[in-house]
């Protein structure tokens, strides 16, 4: 089966950007279109349940929408079950995507017990299963993102990395906590080091990068040839280009971003979803806690822009 290529040059490892992480409930459509506006490189979807497609749940392929069809998209897809792997890979693969990418370090109680995510770095054999079946049935490259090992006394990062290149993902992001730390502690990036000092396919380094400046070391003590971001994009989609926004760059960043939230999935659920972000665009400033009061309980563009007007008056006593 013929592959569609990779705008990113990765069978030349050619592929230094910035990358949206899959952030479930956060990454979705009109987020992901904000941080491409900002200087994403490649954005992420939330994780998709390959039995869901399986199976033909709507809201998981809804997770899948995307805002324009340019959008350098990578699907994330999460499963343990062979069939419905192979399944996801083809389905997704027929659709204008960049490329998949596959979850094995989600650390969520509900998805280990299945088997899944981050549990799979407890079976290396059924992981390399897992990553050669999505890598046979795709028609876009393949990548897996992983962590550390499952707890701390199992860091099994470099076989668990060797064993993905065998099973011919084309790249691999490592976010090096163990699962039992789930986004606590330090990230150790000496873990990317090692891997990509082993490995001849890209490595994607992702933990505890939080401002331009930590892309940039990130970059250099890593040597690695992409960076993830995830939580640092949260409420700062500038993140991706370094700049310095004003007040008025984060409300009218959030103003667009509303409009494109309202757009996608309707008034009353856009703006509900618009309340866990405009308390991350405006965390820190004066009579921020007032203004969080205020935009959880806003039902309209009427309210959200009220609840603008009285942060801008504020800042400006």
């Amino acid at each position: 089966m013929e592959k569609k290529d990779l705008s990113l040059d990765i069978k030349n490892k050619k592929i230094w950007g910035l990358f949206l992480a899959p952030l479930a409930g956060i990454s979705d459509a009109p987020f992901r279109s904000i941080c491409l506006e900002e200087g994403a490189d490649l954005v992420y979807s939330e994780m998709v349940s390959a039995k869901g497609l399986y199976y033909k749940d709507k809201k998981t392929e809804d997770l899948m929408k995307k805002m324009k069809k340019a959008e350098p998209l990578a699907i994330q897809i999460f499963g343990s079950d062979l069939e419905s792997l192979e399944y996801a890979a083809k389905y997704i693969s027929q659709t204008d995507v960049t490329l998949i990418d596959i979850n094995m370090g989600c650390p969520v109680s509900k998805v280990v017990k299945n088997k899944e995510g981050s549990a799979l770095m407890k079976d290396v054999p059924k992981a390399y299963q897992v990553a050669k079946t999505v890598v046979e049935a795709s028609r876009v490259p393949v990548s897996v993102k992983f962590r550390s090992g499952f707890e701390k006394d199992s860091l099994n990062y470099l076989e668990f990395a060797k064993a993905m290149e065998e099973a011919g993902v084309s790249f691999i992001t490592l976010h090096p906590r163990t699962r039992d730390m789930y986004y606590s502690g330090k990230a150790n990036w000496d873990h990317i080091v090692e891997v990509r000092e082993n490995v001849s396919i890209p490595v994607i380094a992702n933990g505890d990068v939080y401002t331009y400046e930590d892309i940039e070391k990130i970059k250099e003590y890593t040597g690695c040839s992409a960076v993830m971001i995830g939580r640092g994009a949260m409420g700062n989609p500038w993140i991706f280009s370094g700049k310095t926004p004003s007040l008025e760059d984060r409300i009218n960043t959030f103003k667009r971003h509303a409009q494109l939230q309202i757009e996608f999935c309707g008034e009353k659920r856009g703006i509900m979803e618009m309340r866990k972000h405009g308390a991350w665009y405006f965390k820190g400033f004066h009579k921020s806690a007032q203004f969080r009061n205020m935009i959880f309980t806003a039902k309209n563009m009427s309210d959200i822009h009220a609840c603008l007007d009285y942060l801008r008056v504020e800042e400006e006593i």
